[in-house]
């Protein structure tokens, strides 16, 4: 792999430099570094690392909220660096959907491989977000439709191909989607029998 951006968040500069050192030979690139949890956000957001490395030993109470909105929203891999004894990392792993960890002491091989199994979980799960978002929309306006075409059935009692047919045609003519016009369909079902 190599040529993915990356972050370090670290207690001193020691640990950056030996990353950088380990990791830039191989053809990633660094595209920043922070000490607090705060300016580690801010550099995911703004420069978008396909992974950060972070330090264990900085306090992992202030990372909580931060490496928690990195893991929710999916926005890079983040491999923790350290001493594995620390039940805070450990129960952070354990829950997380994109966060691995490297032992110390830190070694080239050790990195590298942690680097390219981490980044391929993490393309692994953001493909599998991706299908279920798909999915779950695609359920939503399946429903969504069904939903519309059973009350035009009612409302204006024709068949049911007719139904869709004419949700179909006004889609078309508008440029809106079918979820879009089974949605208004349903919304005005909803105020005319609230009006009632």
């Amino acid at each position: 792999m190599a040529g993915e951006k990356y972050v370090v968040a670290a207690a001193d500069n020691p640990l950056q430099i030996a990353v950088r050192n380990i990791l830039n030979p191989r053809g990633y690139v660094f595209v920043g570094n922070c000490g607090d949890s705060i300016s580690l956000l801010r550099l995911v957001r703004s420069n978008h690392p396909d992974f950060a490395v972070i330090d264990v030993r900085l306090p992992v109470r202030d990372f909580r909220a931060t490496v928690e909105t990195l893991d929710d929203e999916m926005l890079c891999a983040c491999i923790f660096v350290g001493e594995y004894k620390n039940d805070d990392i450990a129960g952070l792993i354990e829950k997380s959907r994109c966060l691995s960890y490297c032992p110390l002491p830190l070694s080239r091989d050790l990195l590298v491989h942690t680097v390219e199994l981490s980044m391929l979980n993490y393309k692994r799960v953001s493909e599998l977000n991706r299908k279920l978002k798909e999915m779950t929309e695609s359920y939503e306006t399946r429903k969504a439709v069904e939903r519309a075409k059973w009350i035009l059935i009612e409302r204006d009692n024709v068949s049911e191909t007719e139904a869709y047919e004419r949700m179909r045609k006004k889609s078309m003519d508008s440029r809106l989607s079918m979820k879009a016009i089974a949605d208004a369909i349903i919304f005005t079902h909803e105020m005319g029998r609230k009006e009632k």
